[in-house]
């Protein structure tokens, strides 16, 4: 195309030059903007149609119904007020009361105390009185009691004295032990005696003395050692590896229960002239 020619030709001829034009993209190109408008009214007409269909329906629905008022029969409630009702009170039970019978007392409530006769105003009270009698600060007449008189009961009960000793209690017995080597104490001196050597020599009459602690635990085993007073660490070693090969001791007794504790075990080494 010439210059002239371009411009006054449109963008799908100038884009369709020296191409096919009878293939068929060409036509659609060239009649795409008269469907677009054809389409662009179509769906508004269709719009617009739906739009005032609705709105006449509506109007046809808002009218309201005409209904033919005629008088009729009003009914009204009334509100009758609400009566009170009493309750009956239940009659009350007529209790029968029991006539009391009144019984002899004898008046016996003090310890007797010791004066003169002409001082004495109410005499001491025979023991075969109050047989049939209840024991009170007052001497009355009535029914004789058909129960026995425990005359010292009736007397702690009115004095606060007792008369009579309650039964003995049992003695209480302590049942409680310290630790034991097995046999006592001579086993122990004969088993110390046996297995300790001196591990060093002493002058005659020269003395070491070793205090070792040690745990009796509940099943009689014996551990824990701890020097307390040392003689020298030889000395120490020698008792230490003796107390480790003692067999189990007695155990301690508390309230009769096995109880560990603690036991200290002195050592003397004296020196004797050979």
């Amino acid at each position: 195309m010439t210059s002239n020619e371009i411009l006054k030709a449109n963008l799908l001829d100038i884009v369709f030059e020296n191409r096919n034009r009878d293939y068929g993209a060409y036509d659609l190109r060239k009649g795409y903007n008269k469907r677009l408008l054809i389409s662009l009214a179509t769906g508004l007409s269709v719009i617009l149609l739906f739009i005032v269909i609705s709105g006449s329906g509506k109007s046809k629905n808002s009218r309201a119904p005409v209904i033919n008022v005629k008088e009729g029969i009003v009914i009204k409630t009334i509100i009758m007020p609400k009566e009170k009702i009493v309750l009956l009170e239940k009659p009350k039970e007529v209790v029968k009361k029991k006539a009391v019978v009144k019984t002899a007392t004898v008046n016996y409530t003090s310890p007797p105390k010791i004066e003169k006769d002409d001082v004495v105003k109410n005499a001491m009270v025979a023991v075969k009185e109050l047989d049939g009698k209840d024991i009170s600060d007052k001497t009355m007449d009535g029914k004789e009691a058909t129960d026995k008189v425990d005359l010292d009961k009736k007397v702690e009960e009115v004095t606060g004295n007792t008369l009579t000793a309650g039964p003995s209690q049992p003695e209480f017995v302590i049942d409680e032990r310290a630790p034991a080597f097995p046999g006592g104490q001579d086993a122990l001196r004969q088993f110390l005696g046996r297995n300790l050597k001196t591990p060093a020599d002493l002058e005659n009459g020269e003395k070491k003395i070793v205090q070792i602690r040690f745990k009796v635990d509940k099943d009689g085993s014996v551990t824990g050692f701890e020097i307390l007073t040392s003689g020298g660490s030889e000395f120490d070693k020698e008792v230490i590896r003796v107390c480790k090969k003692m067999p189990r001791w007695v155990p301690a007794l508390q309230n009769g229960i096995n109880v560990p504790v603690n036991f200290v075990l002195p050592v003397t080494f004296i020196g004797v002239e050979e």
